[in-house]
């Protein structure tokens, strides 16, 4: 890790896993997995310049958001699986009345007819008072629109079609019946679509009856066709990929970095403090500040440890006397022969 090398694949590996996370499961799995790859455990190893994490994080965000947007365009242009409605009541009974349905082909250009197709077995009704009175084509750039004003796309700008045909009442429930609608959609974009087919009720004419097909579980909708090549739909939607990659990896990115940093330089400041507060540390041998006088030197040893030239040392005490003097100005001792003759004077003390 501290190598270019060791940094570099370590950045791709989290490219890799941000982005792989992001688009097969969740844009929350995402947040904590780049925390985790892109400050968590580069600091852990050892590498905590603040500038290397934070091109680090723009490198990720930057790369993330096309490699989420091709494997999103990848898994658009996977057709969908054929469509049924529900084999229970109050929509079926033991089977699906809608089932089959598909559209056909899957991806096109604005210039593709397309075939939507659905198959009808009546004897799933499972209600006398119910007949057949017409089908209904709902296709729409909101997924699960099945109108102009859908509760689903409330505030969201979409396109709308509806294609119906009449179905006849008197179906043989002995019978299937397949319908089939073509269209020219003519506008680039990721479709989504859904049909129903209406029954009047004998028991209450003013109450319609409403058979459903059984679509994703959070709209309600089955996806397709889509308009446009590869590179057309991942250009649709880089854009806004770009910005949920700043905005829900990056903020939180930034924010854990530089609340690091605030904690990092507290840190580095109250150290500081805590060594001003205890004084200079006193020199050691070992250390680099200034060591303890030099001993003198052996030749020396000898000229220290006995008065100094023109001096002379009591007998008696040890005094240091003058030449020449007679008795010990400390302790009065006789000097016998007198101190001895200095080569100069002795200062006075």
């Amino acid at each position: 890790m501290q190598r270019p090398v060791g940094r570099s694949l370590w950045l791709a590996f989290t490219i890799v896993v941000v982005g792989f996370g992001w688009a097969y499961a969740s844009i929350l799995l995402a947040i904590p997995a780049f925390l985790i790859l892109g400050l968590a455990l580069p600091i852990f190893w050892g590498i905590k310049r603040p500038r290397y994490l934070a091109i680090a994080g723009v490198v990720v965000i930057v790369l993330v958001a096309p490699i989420v947007g091709a494997l999103y365009t990848q898994q658009i242009l996977a057709p969908a699986a054929p469509a049924a409605s529900s084999p229970t009541a109050p929509d079926g009974h033991l089977g699906s009345v809608l089932q089959n349905a598909n559209v056909a082909p899957f991806q096109g250009s604005t210039s593709t007819n397309f075939t939507w197709s659905v198959t009808i077995f009546p004897k799933y009704f499972g209600n006398a008072s119910l007949t057949p009175s017409s089908l209904h084509l709902y296709l729409s750039t909101c997924p699960g629109a099945t109108s102009n004003n859908s509760v689903n796309c409330i505030g969201v700008s979409y396109l709308f079609k509806e294609l119906n045909q009449t179905v006849p009442a008197n179906l043989s429930p002995a019978k299937n019946y397949t319908y089939t609608f073509h269209w020219t959609i003519g506008v680039l974009g990721i479709w989504d679509w859904q049909m129903s087919l209406e029954l009047n009720n004998s028991s209450n004419v003013s109450n319609p009856a409403f058979v459903f097909l059984v679509g994703d579980p959070t709209y309600n909708s089955i996806e397709g066709p889509v308009v446009g090549d590869f590179g057309q739909i991942f250009e649709s939607f880089l854009g806004d990929l770009y910005f949920y990659s700043a905005l829900l990896l990056g903020l939180p990115f930034y924010f854990v970095l530089l609340l690091w940093m605030y904690l990092k330089q507290r840190e580095r400041r109250r150290k500081e403090e805590r060594q001003r507060s205890a004084g200079p540390i006193p020199p050691t041998s070992s250390g680099s500040g200034p060591g303890p006088p030099a001993a003198p030197l052996a030749a020396d040893a000898g000229k220290a440890a006995g008065p100094p030239p023109g001096e002379a040392a009591c007998p008696n005490c040890g005094a240091v006397v003058y030449p020449a003097e007679a008795k010990c100005w400390k302790c009065g001792s006789a000097l016998p022969g007198g101190a001895a003759v200095p080569s100069k004077p002795l200062p006075p003390g």
